[in-house]
């Protein structure tokens, strides 16, 4: 290897390094995703002392969510208590000791992944309470997440990986397989730089908005979570915002000092702390995901950061290839053609290197085949890995078609280019632009895929009904009710009103919903129908415990009319 080789190589694998080391550490025990193991006092426990502690156990380390845990008393009221995590127990200690009756415990914690875990058992002091009227269901550990704001932190995610991997790529591309010497081609460096900017901004923005969003997500708020200053506290120190902070810091330094290694050919130092700085940024990017809880560390850490490594490049590679090749591009067509091969042989050993650390990453966090097809996770991962399918015969087209063209063209004598070398540039420079443009569905997919479980619903809920659809009279109109998922937890009410003649019914007043359960008795549960449009109507609200459920729905059709509907459920753990 020469001397300036290796003086470049030094410090991209000092710093590399630090950014596996800091995954490695930043890697947990090998675990599933957090599942609640039991409950001290357990589920309808009927107790003769009232207990100091409640405590609930699970398989893997969580941290207890603010303000997420709340206990209701017998009369329906939110008692004070004090909650703390502790390796993989939650101890949740009430101010005053408890009265007899029958307690309800909604709990939110945050597993290894990031991912919010939520759930509510019951037990009783001396007897089950004979009446619990006027309980309100509107603790925050039992509200579900904002379906926009999990959509917004989608968007969120994927902007900081497509602004992470493409600029770090980029920087790959430019340091390493670009064939144009340090100082030559100043046009098509500053477009390079300019693109590696964009990239830079477009991270720094959603690494500032991906923690306090990912903070409100896992504490089940929706988007006036957003404008608590609480909000923006927490999420300065959770695991997220320390990974973005990290992945922003190395973005940062590979994009500054790539502009100075490509305009000075001895610039050795700083082209290898580019390249490191490059490494870090995207190693960061494994610091938080499903990947903290698969295992074993040794294997799965190095296959996570491999990957999104190797996919930073290709990322890179194909945007660098795309300015290359553009119409107005600086490169003369010989070193533009030697630019192209190098890269379709490097594409081999990046799609190698894909498919080897793809099929770990699957292995270690799906667990089963069948989890491809019978979870959300899997099926997100199919999706990407039928678009990676795509690409990878675009690549193989150009590859073993049209970059020999372009190589054999670009290496003739001045003067003597065939007629069809225009053509077969143009050609390869639209199959390398859709290439680029499916590696953005790919990226579209992953922010997607750090949203999703790879557990499959509990086998005992597969032959249970996942929701409840009734219909029912009402004076002269009719009601329908759809329940979702009717199981323990939080549930999705929807209410249509409907007249004689099947038009949309509008009532003199909201209607209002609540939930009671007679054994052990429970409720009235009491929760707001919002208007979803004309004569349509949505709540959530939290059964907390399994049983024959009866919801009410008050509607007052006119000034002396207020029938009340009611909807049995059965509702299962």
């Amino acid at each position: 290897m020469h001397t300036s080789a290796r003086r470049r190589v030094l410090p991209a694998v000092l710093v590399a390094a630090a950014g596996i080391l800091l995954a490695f550490l930043a890697g947990g025990p090998a675990a599933a995703h957090a599942v609640l193991e039991g409950t001290d006092p357990q589920d309808g426990t009927v107790l003769d002392t009232a207990p100091e502690q409640l405590t609930l156990s699970f398989n893997e380390p969580v941290q207890a969510v603010p303000e997420g845990t709340t206990l209701l008393s017998p009369a329906g009221d939110a008692v004070d208590v004090q909650v703390a995590a502790t390796d993989s127990s939650v101890v949740i200690t009430p101010d005053d000791e408890l009265g007899q009756g029958t307690w309800v415990v909604s709990w939110r914690v945050i597993s290894l992944d990031s991912h919010p875990v939520a759930g509510a058992f019951s037990f009783s002091v001396g007897e089950p309470s004979a009446d619990t009227a006027g309980a309100t269901s509107t603790d925050p550990g039992a509200r579900a997440s904002s379906t926009t704001l999990a959509g917004a932190r989608t968007v969120v995610q994927t902007a900081l990986f497509a602004g992470t991997l493409l600029g770090a790529g980029l920087v790959v591309f430019e340091l390493l397989v670009l064939h144009v010497s340090p100082g030559a081609a100043p046009a098509l460096r500053r477009r390079l730089q300019r693109v590696r900017y964009v990239a830079l901004t477009g991270a720094a923005v959603a690494a500032v908005l991906l923690a306090p969003t990912t903070t409100a997500w896992q504490a089940g708020g929706g988007w006036g979570a957003l404008a608590d200053p609480g909000t923006w506290t927490a999420s300065a120190t959770s695991e997220t915002a320390v990974a973005s902070a990290i992945g922003l810091a190395g973005l940062g330094v590979a994009t500054a000092f790539a502009a100075r290694a490509g305009r000075d050919q001895r610039a050795a130092w700083p082209a290898g702390v580019s390249l490191g700085a490059a490494v870090l940024a995207v190693g960061s990017l494994a610091l938080v995901g499903h990947t903290r809880t698969a295992g074993p560390v040794w294997l799965v850490v190095p296959s996570d950061v491999l990957h999104v490594v190797t996919a930073a490049v290709w990322l890179g590679g194909v945007v660098g290839l795309a300015l290359v090749l553009a119409p107005s591009s600086p490169v003369d067509p010989g070193r533009a053609a030697r630019t192209v091969s190098r890269f379709s042989t490097l594409g081999a050993w990046l799609l190698v290197a894909l498919a080897l650390t793809g099929v770990v990453l699957a292995w270690r966090i799906l667990g089963t085949l069948d989890a491809l097809w019978t979870t959300s996770y899997g099926l997100a991962l199919l999706t990407k890995t039928w678009a990676v399918l795509y690409v990878v015969l675009i690549a193989a087209w150009n590859h073993y078609r049209l970059v020999p063209l372009v190589t054999r063209d670009g290496g003739a004598p001045a003067g003597s280019h065939g007629t069809g070398s225009a053509g077969v540039r143009r050609q390869l420079r639209r199959t390398v632009t859709v290439e680029a443009a499916l590696l953005g569905l790919v990226l579209a997919v992953t922010g997607v895929l750090v949203s999703q479980s790879p557990e499959a619903p509990p086998a005992e809920a597969a032959t249970t009904p996942a929701a409840v659809e009734v219909a029912r009279d009402l004076d002269e109109g009719t009601l329908r009710a759809h329940v979702t998922p009717a199981r323990v937890g939080v549930s999705s009410v929807e209410i249509e009103l409907l007249d004689a003649d099947g038009a949309p019914l509008e009532p003199v007043a909201d209607p209002e919903l609540s939930a009671t359960l007679a054994d052990p008795s429970l409720g009235p549960l009491e929760r707001p129908l919002v208007e979803t449009g004309p004569g349509t109507y949505e709540a959530t609200i939290d059964l907390p415990v399994a049983g024959e459920w009866v919801l009410e729905v008050s509607v007052r059709t006119s000034k002396y009319a207020n029938p009340i509907v009611e909807i049995p459920v059965e509702v299962t753990p």
